[in-house]
């Protein structure tokens, strides 16, 4: 059995506006083409007791959470400078 998975995604651009569902629904519409099964959410994290209340109103439970929220740079690991790893790590554990 594969996980039930809750694909939460404000919807908004890179500039932070904007509301457009659009994404979030395209990953759950790919994920039960593949068989699986999943629900869209579009709360902030800030409102995280709503995604959970999301997946247990479609799922019943929560075994486990992954946030892979981050930003991009466009090249790779080995090309980064020290500066800019170095914001990517404050950036991700929440220390810039």
């Amino acid at each position: 059995h594969g996980a039930k998975v809750v694909v939460n995604d404000l919807g908004v651009s890179t500039s932070g506006d904007g509301k457009d569902r659009k994404a979030a629904d395209a990953v759950v519409e790919e994920i039960g083409k593949a068989g699986g099964v999943a629900v869209s959410n579009y709360d902030s994290v800030e409102e995280g007791d709503k995604i959970v209340r999301t997946a247990m109103e479609n799922f019943g439970r929560v075994d486990i959470v992954v946030n892979n929220a981050g930003f991009l740079r466009d090249k790779s690991f080995a090309k980064m400078t020290t500066k800019e790893w170095g914001k990517i790590v404050r950036t991700e554990s929440g220390l810039s």
